[in-house]
């Protein structure tokens, strides 16, 4: 049952260093100043909080989740196991990131705003963990299964970029675009050369 914590493990490392990220400037005493302006240390903070609060970079990490927890089973336990870690991941992820934000800044947990992600998390993390459990099928499932992170980003990057005000902005925007166009063509070549193989 080892495989029960790789879904907690991700939630909590994505929520927890999201939060911090996001309070680095706050740190530095330059939440008055403009984000343009901001010091070096801040600017690297914002390009990880830019990335780090993309709705895909949390997708990311449910479908790496079941991924992960698929690898050794069969289909229908891999798809099981892939649920359980995708929804686990997205649960513990909020949890921790509002945790960590409370620790900050002091307020309350148990909000709407907490209980709205949460069940956002009940809803999407088993498919995305699923995502990742078909992953292992491949075929046309397991290539469309792969795809979905960098074409979620890409397209993310699209109808919903980085605020402009942000200097970060546009390197967060070509280094996504760039980073799911990489991810698009490996996934295209290793399809195609485990269709032309015989041994697979």
């Amino acid at each position: 049952m080892r495989w029960v914590v790789t879904g907690p493990a991700f939630g909590v490392m994505l929520g927890a260093v999201d939060s911090v990220v996001n309070h680095v400037p706050e740190w530095l005493g330059e939440v008055g100043t403009a984000r343009a302006e901001r010091g070096g240390w801040s600017q690297l903070a914002e390009f990880a909080s830019l990335n780090l609060d993309a709705g895909w970079a949390w997708a990311a990490a449910a479908v790496l989740a079941g991924w992960l927890v698929s690898r050794r089973s069969g289909l229908t336990a891999g798809v099981r196991r892939g649920a359980v870690s995708g929804a686990l991941c997205l649960v513990f992820a909020t949890a921790a990131y509002y945790g960590m934000d409370i620790l900050f800044d002091g307020g309350v947990w148990w909000t709407m705003t907490t209980r709205i992600w949460l069940a956002a998390g009940l809803v999407f993390g088993p498919a995305l963990g699923i995502a990742g459990a078909v992953i292992h099928r491949g075929g046309i499932a397991g290539v469309l299964a792969a795809l979905l992170v960098p074409a979620g980003a890409a397209l993310q990057m699209v109808l919903l970029p980085p605020a402009a005000e942000s200097l970060m902005a546009q390197p967060v925007r070509w280094t996504v675009w760039a980073g799911a166009a990489a991810a698009t063509i490996l996934i295209v070549r290793r399809a195609g050369r485990s269709s032309t193989d015989p041994a697979r």
